[in-house]
């Protein structure tokens, strides 16, 4: 349990330590197979990101039965962990679902990083509609850095900063013309960002990328 989540200071600030069950053999894998079902089954995220480290064939069913009965970033794990799990990329619309249609900026950054995992066609429209739409500057932020990994470049759009311009423009929700014009430019924004990858970018091979947090050019 400590090596896994940590003291809560740390688990909050910089998060769980994802890949130490990986080293567990026998006995003690088997009770932390376990344990992180009990801790999906209590509606855990944290469940589902162990169990899909794990490649945890047990929790198969039970994840599949939760999928589409959890909120949120909860479902986004399970999904990611089923994708790791099978090989799969059946689960992936769930995760661009979340991104496309939750109300909450949080579920969707989520949803934009776990995307990174899925290099595909339809994962990047998603991603490139995120940037060009979504109201949160958050959201469009790690959609355009999901975009970058995707095509092999430094996930830090910061970088760019004619492109940054464009992406932290606010508006007036209250204001029609205001909407309208910051819209306008995260449209191209999106379509700079789309010139930068298929210029200096190419798609990583797939299916599915197991290390998204280690970036290496």
């Amino acid at each position: 349990m400590e090596n896994y989540f940590g003291d809560p200071y740390m688990m909050w600030h910089d998060g769980i330590d994802e890949k130490s069950v990986t080293f567990l053999k026998g006995k003690e894998r088997e009770k932390a197979e376990d344990m992180l079902i009990d801790l999906l089954e209590e509606g855990s995220r944290y469940g589902a990101i162990g169990l899909r480290e794990l490649r945890s064939d047990k929790a198969v069913p039970i994840l599949e039965v939760l999928l589409n009965d959890s909120p949120g970033t909860l479902a986004i794990e399970i999904a990611v962990a089923l994708s790791l799990i099978k090989n799969s990329l059946e689960y992936v619309p769930k995760i661009i679902t979340a991104l496309k249609e939750s109300r909450f900026w949080f579920v969707r950054i989520d949803a934009a990083r776990a995307l990174r995992r899925f290099p595909s066609e339809k994962v990047l429209t998603s991603l490139f509609e995120t940037v060009a739409k979504d109201p949160d500057y958050l959201v469009r932020n790690h959609a355009s850095e999901s975009i970058l990994f995707l095509h092999g470049l430094q996930p830090n759009i910061s970088m760019h900063k004619e492109i940054f311009r464009l992406m932290i423009i606010e508006f007036n929700p209250k204001d029609k013309s205001s909407i309208k014009d910051a819209l306008r430019q995260y449209r191209r924004c999106a379509d700079m960002i789309r010139e930068l990858v298929e210029r200096d970018g190419q798609l990583r091979k797939g299916p599915i990328i197991e290390d998204i947090w280690h970036w290496k050019d």
